[in-house]
């Protein structure tokens, strides 16, 4: 029996040519499709052939290997009908993805209904298609499947967010059409996926989000268009779901990246990170999404991503709602989109719902612990931290760390107050997008205690300070082995120890009484439990700052 497709016109109108050819095209790769289902197709041991097909694509995985190739479709954001697109899209997908996964993607490979992958047949082929040949891995350790059984682990997501770091700080930033990464253009896509969600779930359930998004948007629109102008919008991932991270030997690797639209690759970084963060939440691991956003802030030094940051999580939380209920409609499709809409939802009720607002300062000589301990905190709080040793070695956000040591003249008492300067305005612009912040620096002196105590009463914020204290001869040895190993961003050495300890002015009365004692000569464990922090997470929104005046 002939295919519906296979009836072609000899004649007729360019219309009719064009569908003439791609019904052609069609019945080619339909044996194309035949002839990789095969193992005596591959020019290696495939024994039993998988298939995966997707919307664009189809998959072979074939032994050790998988190959890709587009289908000849066409979707009102891509057109992959003439056969160069399809190669153009392969070309795209192989080049993009080497940034975040270069051990999978290995090469392009012509193949044909009647050859295998890399060797040619003396009868030729019937198609001339192009497939991205890539290295397979252990599905288990999809950053998914590993969530399933509860085996994703605190160094796996700490990898990911240096990677997806590491890929942002170098991310090409020359952007191809000025609309892309826009504001009005976020508009546009946020307009489309809630139209298209109240079609699909109901417009009663939208409506909120679609008032929620429109007030969100009003807000951060001028942040958006000033970070494009900033350089923020960079060549990203695009599809940082929880399916496209897999752990990677002794690391992670991110696969599958948009290849085929500019205006969903083109992207403010904020918007890249929140997929990921997202995918985390909508799986009930909203502590890992927030250990990933503060290792990623540590590596970049982009606290203004979180101004938009909400709404880029409620976007892709929709976005994600909505595709799921575009294929079969089954439960299991329903319940997938219910959980994505509940994490818009949450993202839309969060300054509500979350732990009120609180301003953590540390206080103490460096080498009493404060940096590995405000870490611990952030996660469990949870709270953004923000130290003064990463600020003082960045010149701007989105840009590499110096590693080297610092001259003294970044050190003298007037670039001091420069560094609390630009932690003040760092805390009080996290306060108010509604995050608890915790500030890792010295806090010696009182002047730069009380301009941040001054600026929680502004805000209406609880304050603490967090008093880290070991022994002399720990702290001491501390400094000593980390100046020794140069793998710190601090440059205190003993020497600078001395000097703080000279210059230390003591806690006053009134900040005693917000202060909270934390002995850090302990095993890790016992800070990275909650109940070392129990009066810390026991302050909520009736408890503000004590009346810490400058005279008491």
């Amino acid at each position: 029996m002939r295919h519906p497709d296979d009836a072609a016109p000899p004649g007729g109108t360019a219309r009719q040519r064009s569908s003439a050819r791609q019904r052609q095209t069609r019945r080619a790769l339909r044996a194309l499709d035949r002839a990789m289902r095969r193992p005596s197709f591959y020019a290696h041991p495939a024994a039993c052939i998988e298939r995966r097909e997707t919307h664009l694509s189809i998959v072979y995985l074939a032994g050790r290997f998988a190959y890709k190739i587009k289908k000849p479709v066409a979707f009102g954001f891509v057109d992959f009908t003439d056969p160069a697109a399809r190669r153009r899209s392969c070309e795209a997908e192989l080049r993009l993805n080497r940034v975040l996964a270069r051990p999978l993607y290995l090469s392009l490979v012509r193949v044909g209904s009647n050859w295998p992958a890399n060797r040619s047949s003396r009868r030729g082929a019937a198609v001339d298609e192009y497939a991205v040949r890539m290295r397979r891995f252990d599905e288990r350790m999809l950053f998914s499947h590993l969530l399933e059984r509860h085996a994703l682990q605190l160094a796996d997501v700490d990898h990911a967010a240096a990677r997806l770091a590491m890929s942002h700080l170098h991310a090409p930033r020359d952007v191809p059409r000025r609309v892309l990464g826009s504001a009005a253009l976020l508009r546009s896509q946020l307009d489309a996926v809630l139209d298209g969600c109240a079609t699909r779930i109901g417009t009663a359930r939208i409506e909120p989000l679609r008032r929620w998004c429109g007030d969100e948007y009003a807000r951060v629109a001028g942040t958006l268009d000033a970070r494009r102008a900033s350089g923020f919008v960079r060549s990203c991932h695009g599809d940082l779901h929880l399916n496209n991270i897999v752990r990677w030997r002794c690391g992670v690797l991110m696969f599958d990246c948009i290849d085929f639209d500019d205006a969903l690759r083109w992207i403010d970084v904020a918007s890249d990170l929140a997929f990921v963060l997202m995918d985390l939440r909508a799986q009930g691991r909203a502590d890992l999404a927030s250990r990933l956003l503060n290792r990623w802030l540590d590596a970049t030094g982009d606290y203004g991503a979180l101004v938009p940051l909400r709404l880029y999580i409620a976007y892709r939380a929709l976005v994600r709602a909505y595709v799921t209920r575009l294929g079969a409609d089954t439960p299991a499709s329903r319940a997938t989109s219910e959980r994505y809409l509940a994490t818009a939802i949450a993202a839309m009720n969060e300054p509500a719902a979350a732990r009120p607002r609180a301003l953590l300062l540390c206080h103490g000589y460096s080498g009493s612990g404060k940096s590995v301990a405000s870490r611990a905190l952030a996660d469990l709080y949870p709270a953004i931290r923000v130290s003064s040793d990463a600020l003082r070695k960045r010149t701007r956000a989105l840009e590499p760390l110096r590693q080297r040591a610092l001259s003294a003249a970044a050190y003298t008492a007037s670039e001091i107050d420069l560094t609390y300067a630009r932690l003040l305005d760092t805390a009080r612009e996290i306060l108010r997008n509604g995050y608890s912040v915790i500030v890792d620096a010295t806090f010696l002196k009182r002047k730069h205690r009380l301009a941040f105590i001054d600026l929680a009463a502004e805000l209406g914020v609880p304050a603490r300070l967090l008093d880290f204290r070991a022994s002399d001869a720990c702290i001491a040895s501390r400094v000593a082995a980390r100046a020794r190993s140069r793998a710190d961003l601090s440059d205190a050495d003993l020497a600078v120890l001395d000097a703080q300890r000279a210059a230390a002015e003591p806690l006053s009365v009134g900040e005693l009484a917000i202060a909270i004692a934390c002995d850090t000569e302990v095993a890790l464990p016992v800070i990275e439990s909650a109940q070392y922090w129990e009066l810390v997470l026991k302050i909520d929104e009736h408890q503000r700052p004590a009346a810490t005046s400058r005279t008491s």
